[in-house]
């Protein structure tokens, strides 16, 4: 098993990574929320901001994983 420590920019990389996926969980907690609401009632204007999340989660897990390349 092979353990690395990372230091400087590497290290800031590993926490922002860190913290882009602290936020996608966060964002998946909403869209749950916003989509039991729109199960309930029919709206536009909730499946338009459960669309827009979707996007959003999609960059951040790309950003994260461009940022997570490097630990390898």
């Amino acid at each position: 098993m092979k353990i690395a420590i990372q230091t400087g920019y590497r290290a800031d990389l590993a926490d922002l990574a860190e913290g882009l996926n602290d936020l996608m969980a966060d964002l998946e907690d909403i869209r749950d929320e916003a989509q039991d609401q729109a199960d309930e009632r029919d709206s536009a204007e909730m499946r338009a901001d459960i669309q827009r999340m979707d996007k959003a989660l999609k960059l951040l897990s790309e950003a994260a994983d461009l940022l997570d390349d490097g630990e390898a």
